[in-house]
């Protein structure tokens, strides 16, 4: 067959490539055979025919193996992949070639493409097999039609496991800036195991590597020893810990908006007779994944924005109006018996005057900072300039009163942070608004004694 005129008959970019069968399962060398002058034209001036492909792109063992199942097994396949490397999305088809072309354990297939710049979803939806399809969907569903976020997430991370017929599947998230990680959801084909059993094995060198690892590729298929082998010579630290937990095979797919990775979609011990369906789907799940929680995560950024007080910390004045809206329409209700504390703190004014407003800021952080030692597992609220509200929900009477005396005693006159304080406790669950009108009044009783007692001190 006169291999540089088939390429030349192809519209796009394509070329002959061959793959060496080494007969154990496995391969040699692929190289470029013949090519086309648009798929020269990409490669560039190092472009010559009869190379070995990762002279002149980086190696992808994903690629290879498709590259393989074609040459070889005589699969027609078709990927549509985010290809790192070149900071593009690759449509490929892979056509095998009459096994009368072979030789000496040399095979060859027909590959093309076209490159885009974006995922686009025509492309998308059309690398998507029939047998694939319906899981997609189900997933989409999923994800769009749960009311809580992560009752979605564990659905679907079900449904993954089952679908790879895996040890375990989870989503395990990642902060690289505050170098922080933890696992979203998990599940585990044996009910016993849990993700607590193996975040021993998951250690920050071993998490922070990944993205490393995934830099010049689409998601990592580990399945078998060989893999195993060839992975460790780019990352032995991930393999020892892999070895540790008795992963023998693995997928591991990031999660990312734009070009930045927040996640991983983890997978161990899956079947790997079915690695070219799960690789399909894993990827398409894994897009739709990365949408929905880029999605939360600024809807959460959102509420956080509009209920957290940014100078302090705690709960802002919208946040307060909502829980006590919540109480009082049974949504949510502040679980009697409850106490109530409204916070004052004193000479706010003469520090402004003294110090000015930064000294003032900070006054008010110092505040914030000692109400939540003091309420470490309550609700506490900046509901005001210089008022604060704690909200105490479930707590005894007596308890409730020794945390009262506790903040009176260190916040008292001379302390670095001072409060007037006003309390008031209830078990009937319909006195909660009474119970925020007795403290608030107490608290401007405590506050005009302050004064009384220390004329010196500058009112509001």
């Amino acid at each position: 067959m006169d291999f540089q005129k088939l390429v030349d008959s192809c519209g796009m970019a394509a070329a002959v490539l061959s793959v060496v069968d080494t007969k154990d399962g496995h391969y040699g060398d692929i190289r470029i055979v013949k090519a086309n002058e648009k798929y020269k034209q990409i490669m560039g001036p190092k472009y010559h025919d009869n190379m070995i492909y990762s002279e002149i792109v980086p190696k992808e063992p994903n690629f290879e193996d498709f590259c393989f199942r074609c040459a070889v097994h005589k699969q027609h396949l078709h990927a549509y992949v985010d290809t790192k490397s070149m900071g593009v999305w690759t449509d490929g088809t892979y056509i095998p070639l009459s096994s009368e072309v072979d030789y000496d354990n040399i095979c060859h297939f027909l590959f093309f493409f076209e490159f885009t710049k974006a995922p686009e979803s025509e492309r998308l939806s059309s690398n998507i097999s029939a047998e694939t399809a319906p899981f997609v969907i189900q997933t989409c569903i999923n994800l769009r039609s749960a009311e809580n976020f992560y009752e979605s997430m564990n659905t679907v991370i079900s449904d993954i496991q089952k679908k790879t017929d895996s040890f375990s599947s989870c989503i395990i998230m990642i902060d690289k800036e505050q170098q922080k990680y933890a696992p979203l959801c998990s599940k585990f084909k044996d009910d016993v195991a849990c993700i607590d059993d193996f975040m021993p094995y998951l250690t920050p060198d071993v998490v922070f590597s990944w993205e490393e690892t995934l830099q010049h590729h689409d998601d990592i298929i580990i399945k078998d020893d060989f893999d195993m082998k060839e992975l460790e010579k780019i990352n032995p630290v991930w393999v020892r810990s892999l070895r540790g937990a008795n992963v023998n095979n693995l997928v591991l797919t990031p999660l990312s908006q734009g070009k930045k990775m927040f996640g991983v979609l983890f997978i161990t011990n899956f079947n790997t007779e079915r690695v070219v369906e799960i690789k399909e789907f894993i990827e398409i799940t894994a897009f739709f994944l990365s949408a929905e929680i880029s999605n939360n995560e600024l809807m959460e950024k959102l509420e956080f924005m509009s209920n957290v007080d940014f100078l302090t910390g705690v709960r802002n004045r919208n946040s307060m109006n909502a829980r006590v809206d919540d109480h009082v329409s049974n949504k949510h209700l502040v679980t009697p018996p409850f106490g109530i504390i409204f916070a004052d703190l004193n000479g706010l004014k003469q520090c402004n005057d003294t110090g000015g407003h930064e000294a003032g800021d900070k006054l008010l952080r110092e505040s914030a900072k000692l109400l939540k030692e003091h309420f470490q597992n309550y609700e506490v609220y900046r509901s005001g300039g210089d008022e604060f509200v704690v909200i105490l929900p479930n707590c005894a009477k007596e308890n409730f009163e020794n945390k009262v005396s506790k903040l009176k005693a260190e916040s008292g006159y001379g302390s670095p942070v001072c409060f007037a304080v006003g309390s008031d406790w209830s078990n009937n669950p319909e006195d909660l608004r009474k119970c925020m009108h007795v403290a608030d009044e107490a608290m401007y009783a405590d506050k005009n004694t302050y004064y009384n007692q220390h004329p010196d001190k500058a009112r509001r």
